[in-house]
């Protein structure tokens, strides 16, 4: 990118050292397959994601934009076979963070370097690969609300991901096929859900928004915060089991849990 915008030297070599970078960390993976999680401690919770061969597809779909090597692109399509659908679309619950981040941008950026006239049946693989996920989120979308997704931490990002994944699918193909959910889970976020809240601080200014978000920030800077994504709404059988997540008052929604 530094090189495309017609940087100077300094930027040139920086774009040189980030990309003899990237092609180590990605060998590094080539290596040595698997996940990588954080360790616990003595924490109650931690980040337990399972998933890898995603970032590795995206890692090989960048690689392969950068530097036109077709082996890139080829790694990118077997990643993409070992993990085609991200884990969490279509199952009633998972562990935190198990399939962070909760999307494949790999499957969009590969199809975006495959030759449209010449690997016409990667492409098509690529994009079935995200129908596959989406469908099976709006199969468990039997509400008024078409979510279909499993309320565990972090559900907003659930909300998000299928969003983006489906605008991307919709970029990719041309088809509305899952453009009503879509919009479905763009206005969960803003309010159509069964509490009537918006999901993100501050918007609508004047509408009903978390006042009191659980949050790292003291309260002296949550004041005119704007634009936070909320986790959302989780089971009752999660949020009960939680440490150090509380209300601080009474629960004007309960009617509505």
């Amino acid at each position: 990118t530094l090189r495309a915008r017609g940087a100077g030297p300094a930027d040139a070599a920086l774009a040189d050292t980030l990309a003899r970078r990237a092609r180590a960390a990605y060998a590094v993976g080539v290596r040595h397959p698997g996940p990588c999680q954080g360790a616990p401690g003595r924490a109650p919770y931690f980040y337990e994601e399972e998933s890898w061969a995603d970032d590795m597809e995206l890692g090989a779909a960048a690689l392969g934009a950068l530097t036109r090597e077709r082996a890139y692109l080829q790694d990118a399509l077997a990643w993409a076979a070992r993990e085609p659908v991200t884990g969490w679309m279509g199952a009633d619950t998972a562990r935190h963070y198990e399939f962070y981040p909760f999307h494949n941008a790999g499957h969009h950026e590969a199809f975006a370097q495959f030759d449209p006239r010449h690997d016409a049946m990667a492409r098509r693989t690529l994009a079935r690969h995200y129908a596959d996920g989406l469908q099976r989120v709006a199969d468990r979308a039997t509400n008024g609300f078409r979510i279909g997704i499993p309320f565990i931490w972090c559900s907003s990002d659930l909300v998000v991901s299928y969003a983006t994944q489906a605008a991307l699918w919709r970029r990719m193909t041309g088809s509305a096929r899952y453009r009503a959910h879509e919009q479905a889970a763009i206005d969960w976020l803003f309010g159509a859900n069964p509490w009537g809240t918006s999901l993100v601080i501050g918007i609508p200014r004047d509408g009903v928004w978390p006042r009191h978000p659980h949050s790292q920030l003291p309260d002296s800077l949550l004041h005119g915060l704007t634009g936070g994504l909320v986790d959302g709404p989780v089971y009752r059988t999660i949020y009960e089991s939680q440490r150090g997540v509380r209300l601080t008052g009474a629960d004007r929604f309960a009617a509505f849990n």
